[in-house]
């Protein structure tokens, strides 16, 4: 089984942790901060996307499994006010031995977009996925979450909420069984939430 992310790359010597671990800020940075290394790599996604690895939230459960936000550089309220047919990116999340499920499903490893880590002489792979939001005639405004094809690996409405966050994406997760549910809150103002569990190979 291959290393982990976080478990054999950015926390190597630490004990472990109860599950579900919202990281402090400066860990955060520290994962930003490897992912974004190999800059080129980072930035071939999907969609354009310009990460801001200045403001990660990120989140482990146990020494497995992980995840990790960044907000696009420049996102607003305009971003979603402003959201039509065309997809237009919001961030990028990081995930480790995790992938989002469609329809109930988990995706398989295949349909990833794999980018290997490296800090020092170790190395490991995460998925990274861009994510993007367009507004459905139908469907109305909805979040896309890409894996390394143009088609999005699952897509999930937006609702519209009201509060306050310190980060521009906020992220928070909740177990259930064999998956978690992840939730996205978007400059206090909008929220998304996908499964995700460990993905499948064919």
């Amino acid at each position: 089984m291959k290393r982990t992310l976080i478990a054999a790359v950015l926390l190597t010597g630490l004990v472990a942790v109860q599950a579900q671990e919202r990281l402090s800020r400066e860990e955060a940075l520290k994962y930003a901060f490897f992912t974004s290394v190999d800059l080129k790599e980072m930035l071939q996604t999907p969609i354009p996307t310009d990460p801001d690895v200045k403001r990660p939230v990120a989140m482990r459960d146990g020494e497995q499994h992980g995840g990790m936000i960044l907000p696009e550089a420049k996102l607003s309220a305009d971003t979603f006010a402003k959201a039509g047919k065309d997809v237009t990116s919001v961030g990028q999340l990081w995930l480790v031995k995790l992938a989002p499920m469609n329809q109930g499903e988990a995706v398989s490893k295949a349909k990833l977009r794999t980018v290997r880590v490296r800090a020092g002489d170790q190395e490991a792979d995460a998925a990274c996925c861009a994510l993007g939001v367009r507004k459905d005639a139908d469907r109305g405004l909805e979040l896309l979450i890409y894996g390394k094809d143009k088609e999005p690996l699952t897509r999930v409405p937006i609702k519209s909420i009201s509060g306050q966050q310190d980060d521009p994406i906020d992220l928070s997760c909740e177990r259930q069984d064999d998956k978690a549910l992840v939730t996205l809150k978007f400059l206090g103002k909008h929220a998304a939430t996908f499964a995700v569990t460990e993905p499948w190979d064919y």
